[in-house]
């Protein structure tokens, strides 16, 4: 069996040293062998490190991947949420901090309430900056700043926002959690992969799940928009012609 020291698995996986040795606190990596005061790493750690990369580059993120690797049995749905799923597919460019003078360009007059209701709708993070806030999403804030422009009140936007994230979330765990299930079912529960094969098919398995999640997920949006909007057609048109034969008797 190959053996390591520190210096050497990160030239040999391509990472650094202080990634390994944060990987190991976070438990994604076992404890290296010791002698004397050397730490000896081996083949298994070259796997993880190499699987982590991997996953890292097919864009999912630490948390993530701890889970696969130490908790295979916990409910994918919990660990890949649908802001993770969808929001690289949709956001093209990363979001930034904006001031609350920027945001009320977009959104109009924001007192500390409205802000603190965009913080519990998972629409604004907190910045270590009191007067900035980062948007969860590129586009957020210019499409709300559209509806907006169309007279629609801010406080009913981020209802409609946070019961509508609500249902995407349990949509995305049922799906995603077919994932879990396939790797379970071939693999056996607590299976880690531990070679270049092994890591290559767990990799392209997650991975179309999640671009296939996102292209199922918004074709069905699409539909079901299409759907809702005639029934709403439907009950308004209902409506009008019984308040036309009031108005004529």
């Amino acid at each position: 069996m190959t053996e390591y020291r520190i210096d050497d698995l990160a030239r040999v996986s391509g990472t650094t040293t202080r990634n390994i040795r944060g990987y190991q606190e976070q438990g994604l990596l076992p404890r290296p062998l010791r002698r004397g005061r050397i730490a000896i790493y081996t083949e298994r750690h070259l796997a993880n490190l190499r699987a982590i990369n991997r996953l890292l580059g097919n864009g999912f993120t630490l948390k993530h991947i701890a889970t696969f690797l130490t908790n295979p049995r916990a409910p994918i749905g919990e660990v890949l949420d649908l802001a993770d799923l969808l929001d690289k597919q949709w956001a093209a460019e990363p979001p930034s901090s904006m001031s609350v003078d920027e945001l009320e360009k977009k959104l109009g007059p924001l007192d500390g309430s409205t802000l603190a209701d965009l913080v519990r709708a998972q629409i604004l993070i907190p910045t270590d900056d009191p007067a900035g806030y980062r948007p969860i999403d590129a586009h957020i804030i210019g499409n709300l700043g559209q509806l907006i422009e169309r007279d629609m009140a801010l406080a009913d936007l981020i209802g409609i926002h946070a019961e509508f994230i609500d249902k995407l979330d349990e949509a995305a765990a049922v799906f995603i959690k077919a994932a879990h299930d396939e790797i379970i079912r071939r693999r056996g529960p607590g299976w880690v992969p531990t070679g270049d094969d092994e890591i290559a098919w767990a990799t392209d398995l997650l991975t179309t799940m999640r671009r296939t999640g996102t292209q199922n997920a918004r074709a069905a949006l699409d539909r079901a928009l299409d759907q809702a909007r005639e029934n709403e057609i439907r009950v308004h048109e209902v409506a009008a012609r019984r308040h036309s034969d009031r108005t004529e008797t």
